[in-house]
């Protein structure tokens, strides 16, 4: 096969480039529905991960997420920094796990409509197939932690 064919044949077929340009595109949907709330929507998953999971290690939120743990502490800074979530400091041992503050659960209510009117958006170009999307997405992942 030359190049020109590899090319074509790729460029048709992959579903990583597909899933990768999509997953762009809807991330600039969301980031855009949430700046008036100064989230992003990693920041905006990030804090309802921690607050589904309640106090969570970093290892697990990671697993969860399935996301590097060196990815995750540095999305987690901006949020440690402005007090929407804190390490548990009463915890004994190396791990700390992280918390929600009562700051970051009123980010969440502020930012909340934002993020319904980009899911609607988003739904509505899936048509009757959002749940259906949603279930494919979970079996590409692969076996990792639902919630």
């Amino acid at each position: 096969m030359d190049t020109e064919q590899i090319i074509e044949d790729v460029g048709d077929r992959c579903l990583a480039l597909r899933a990768l340009s999509t997953a762009r595109a809807v991330t600039r949907r969301y980031d855009t529905a949430l700046r008036p709330s100064g989230l992003t929507i990693t920041q905006f998953t990030l804090l309802i991960s921690i607050a589904r999971l309640k106090p969570v290690a970093i290892s697990a939120l990671a697993d969860v997420l399935s996301m590097e743990r060196t990815s995750l502490s540095r999305n987690l800074k901006p949020l440690e920094a402005a007090g929407l979530v804190e390490r548990m400091t009463e915890t004994s041992g190396r791990a700390k796990p992280i918390r929600i503050t009562d700051a970051g659960r009123k980010k969440l209510e502020e930012a909340y409509p934002m993020w319904i009117k980009a899911q609607q958006a988003t739904e509505e170009k899936l048509t009757d197939s959002a749940q259906s999307v949603s279930d494919m997405l979970y079996t590409l992942r692969g076996e990792g932690p639902r919630y």
